[in-house]
């Protein structure tokens, strides 16, 4: 009977602690880069939303168009 205790399999990783600066200054930099990512995106989505409030205001409502009308028709009872 072989040795219960010998596992097999690849050998374990190194054991020492994981390096807690380096990763603080990776999650530091991606948190970074996240937020001017955000932070350059705020005019453009102003500026869109400026443009649809715009084009909202602008037209003159509801027109009722022939195929408006044709709609009307077909669903009467």
């Amino acid at each position: 009977m072989p040795n219960a205790s010998r596992r097999e399999g690849p050998a374990p990783l190194e054991t020492s602690a994981p390096n807690s600066r380096r990763r603080r200054f990776l999650l530091t930099l991606g948190l970074t880069s996240a937020g001017a990512a955000a932070t350059a995106a705020v005019p453009a989505v102003r500026a869109q939303v400026a443009n649809v409030v715009e084009n909202a205001n602008s037209s003159s409502g509801y027109r009722e168009t022939e195929h408006v009308r044709n709609y009307y028709d077909s669903a009467r009872i």
